[in-house]
């Protein structure tokens, strides 16, 4: 089968009746790691409490009253690679001078990425948090207007896993002051075979 790549219209634009915004994630945990993922949370996604009580929380970044859950249920187990269940969750940020500047901020807290890759939409870094929850930090490669453009050109079709970077590399060049236009276009290469992705 030949997969093509298209934005498809809105559910607006079709007519139909569609969530107005994704507004949260929540996780579970065991009670007593509830504080250990609250913190985690706070740290990377420059986050603040809205609510905290033992054993479940609610932080947020902007006006939206909480982003990111976290409930501790008694007799929850330890994460156990290999389940089918949800992949990662991503946040976008507004250019990759911020995207460079949260990488080093986590670097500095000893927060890495497992995983550095320019898919061609985005560039994104993997992280996980302390129960292994995969996040991906990410930054548009292409205006939002011009996603319908870009994915009917072929060149997403022609690569849809990405092509891997080395952030430190990348921000170096966007530090001495290479356009982020430049930098944002992935790079011709051979994309990794998923079973380089990192396993959660």
């Amino acid at each position: 089968m030949n997969a093509i790549a298209k934005m498809p219209k809105t559910a607006k634009e079709r007519g139909k009746i569609a969530p107005a915004k994704l507004a949260h994630v929540v996780l579970r945990t065991p009670p007593e790691r509830v504080k250990m993922i609250l913190d985690w949370y706070k740290v990377v996604l420059e986050g603040e409490a809205m609510y905290e009580a033992e054993g479940l929380g609610f932080i947020t970044y902007d006006t939206e009253h909480h982003r990111i859950g976290v409930l501790g249920f008694p007799g929850i187990k330890e994460h156990a690679d290999g389940y089918a269940g949800m992949h990662h969750v991503a946040f976008t940020y507004a250019n990759l001078g911020d995207l460079m500047h949260t990488y080093y901020r986590l670097k500095e807290e000893n927060i890495l990425p497992e995983f550095t890759i320019n898919h061609g939409p985005t560039t994104s870094m993997y992280y996980f948090d302390p129960d292994k929850n995969q996040v991906e930090l990410q930054v548009d490669n292409i205006p939002e207007e011009n996603f319908a453009d870009y994915f009917s050109n072929g060149e997403f079709t022609s690569n849809p896993i990405g092509i891997k970077f080395d952030p430190d590399e990348l921000f170096g060049r966007y530090k001495a002051g290479e356009a982020e236009k430049d930098l944002l276009q992935r790079p011709d290469g051979t994309p990794p075979d998923l079973t380089e992705f990192p396993a959660n």
